[in-house]
């Protein structure tokens, strides 16, 4: 992993990648209080919320995963495997690197692409989910999922010209 400091083309993604992180974590709050109440309310009140777990799987859920996914890559936090590479020539290795981002890049824009077509789908089909008493509209959910592999893609970008740089510099 290379622990130079970030530069200056990819600090512009901190504001986005730091708020879609934040309001995941704020979320993560919500969807506490909101499984307590219903916890609550069942043993309490035997009238528990309806929708929770929908709501909880349907939204609370997939925010909290994909939102924060830039806010986590930016600093490299994924795991980094250098049994063998760690022996080699640091050009080698940001050469291995910038290779390895730009696989991810190609996978995550991808995933960006195919989830953003199905997002529309959803969306024009206006996608409800049923609950025991109700349905609860699921649709705008379908678009946190590319937005936060978009954002991680431009990321991934940044980090290929990143090691491709470090990669010439040596």
């Amino acid at each position: 992993m290379n622990d130079t400091a970030e530069p200056d083309f990819s600090t512009w993604l901190r504001i986005p990648s730091d708020s879609l992180a934040a309001v995941a974590g704020v979320l993560i709050l919500v969807m506490m209080v909101h499984v307590t109440a219903d916890v609550f309310g069942r043993l309490a009140f035997s009238a528990p919320i309806d929708g929770t777990l929908e709501i909880v799987a349907g939204y609370y859920m997939v925010a909290v995963v994909f939102l924060p996914l830039a806010h986590v890559s930016r600093g490299e936090g994924h795991i980094f495997i250098e049994l063998f590479t760690r022996g080699l020539p640091e050009r080698v290795r940001s050469c291995l690197d910038a290779a390895a981002a730009t696989l991810t890049l190609f996978y995550v824009a991808l995933m960006a692409w195919q989830t953003a077509v199905e997002a529309m789908i959803q969306t024009e089909g206006g996608e409800l989910w049923e609950t025991a008493d109700d349905l609860i509209v699921i649709w705008p959910s379908r678009w946190l999922i590319p937005i936060g592999c978009a954002l991680m893609a431009v990321l991934f970008a940044c980090l290929v010209l990143r090691h491709a740089r470090a990669g010439r510099a040596r």
